[in-house]
């Protein structure tokens, strides 16, 4: 039995790795993608738990990359994690990408621990054959 897939996303390879870094202790499959494009490849190629997802991307943002989520992987719980938090970007993410969390950079680590395990568990009692 697979462990549940998280997906995170920034254009910050470093900033990935020191994530996966920090959360490695996690029961959770970690995948990583470098852009919106990426992300997309990965979403239609893998079967992903939650997505973590920067805002700032090349090519597009991320608040659109988790509304196109929103629309075809509706049962995929969405966090956003930004450092250039501002109302309206909030505002989409939540309306257009549906968002289950919002954070702005640097955030906690443990915070984002239990807003995952809260979105795996989530997902579970969305759909409990998704979860193991």
């Amino acid at each position: 039995m697979q462990p549940p897939t998280v997906l995170l996303i920034d254009d910050d390879v470093h900033l990935l790795h020191g994530l996966t870094r920090a959360l490695r202790r996690l029961p959770y499959r970690f995948v990583t993608a470098c852009s919106a494009e990426e992300a997309m490849l990965v979403l239609k190629q893998w079967p992903i738990d939650v997505i973590v997802c920067d805002e700032q991307l090349p090519g597009m943002r991320g608040s659109d990359l988790l509304a196109w989520a929103a629309q075809h992987l509706p049962d995929v719980p969405r966090i956003v994690l930004t450092g250039q938090p501002d109302v309206p970007t909030a505002l989409k993410a939540i309306n257009e990408g549906k968002v289950f969390r919002f954070f702005t950079k640097p955030c906690r680590d443990v915070d984002l621990a239990i807003a995952i395990g809260e979105a795996i568990e989530l997902r579970r009692a969305a759909s409990p054959a998704a979860c193991p």
